[in-house]
């Protein structure tokens, strides 16, 4: 099983794309942190709200890290994809499911060492991902007080959050055994339109799907109706998280059998 994780983790380490979706993961809330951050300080310091609603600084640069899963997003579909699909120079190269049959059989072991070595990079990569952004926020803020009471309660959840979505979206790349339709579904969702948010208009439902009920665990303000406590929503979150692995991983042995 170690050489098998060995021979995963370097799979991932040589993935092109696996490097940019890091990238993003680290530079994007950093980035959408310091200018929210800086709006802030400025329309406290001179009075004007200009285009912000209020001045709470509650949810500073916990709000940016939603924008982080893009990055997660990747990585997840990456780790998977690449082993189906013959990607670009850019994204990852090579199809290397033949290889990695014939080097390690066994298809359920071989994917809960590809998943295993996943969780820790994508652990590894939000913690970076949160704590770099909180630091900026707070540096940005300057003077202004960041209300965020116990924040690591939240960072946490944030970490929580960030590595879950990149489990599920494995899942769901194995699932089709490919890389487009998960990563466009998964990175429009987090990005541009969240279609569990536009869920939640329609049932309350929706706040158990893995994204909504993460959020609370990090955000005071997910703009839902009742929305799942901190708690709630972390074993809503684990438990889609262990149908993921779960499903990856059965998948992953049937097609090989």
């Amino acid at each position: 099983m170690r050489r098998t994780m060995r021979a995963e983790a370097l799979k991932l380490c040589t993935l092109p794309g696996i490097w940019l979706a890091g990238l993003l993961a680290l530079a994007v809330p950093m980035l959408l942190a310091w200018l929210a951050s800086s709006q802030t300080r400025r329309a406290v310091e001179t009075g004007q709200l200009g285009a912000l609603y209020d001045t709470s600084t509650t949810d500073s640069g916990f709000t940016s890290l939603t924008v982080a899963q893009v990055g997660f997003v990747v990585l997840g579909v990456l780790s998977v994809s690449s082993e189906y699909v013959r990607n670009a120079q850019a994204v990852g190269r090579g199809r290397q499911l033949t290889t990695s049959m014939v080097a390690t059989p066994g298809g359920a072991r071989r994917m809960v060492a590809k998943l295993t070595v996943l969780l820790g990079f994508a652990t590894v990569l939000a913690v970076a991902a949160t704590a770099g952004t909180l630091a900026v926020a707070r540096w940005a803020l300057g003077g202004v007080e960041a209300t965020w009471g116990n924040p690591w309660p939240r960072a946490a959840g944030a970490v929580f959050f960030l590595v879950t979505m990149t489990v599920i979206a494995a899942a769901l790349a194995e699932l089709v055994r490919g890389g487009t339709l998960p990563l466009t579904l998964l990175v429009i969702n987090s990005s541009a339109v969240s279609f569990s948010f536009l869920l939640s208009k329609v049932t309350p439902l929706a706040r158990y799907a893995p994204d909504l009920a993460l959020a609370h665990t990090f955000l005071t303000d997910t703009a839902i109706q009742d929305p799942l406590s901190p708690g709630a929503g972390m074993l809503v979150g684990a438990a889609w998280g262990v149908a993921a692995i779960i499903l990856a991983v059965l998948l992953h042995a049937r097609r090989e059998a």
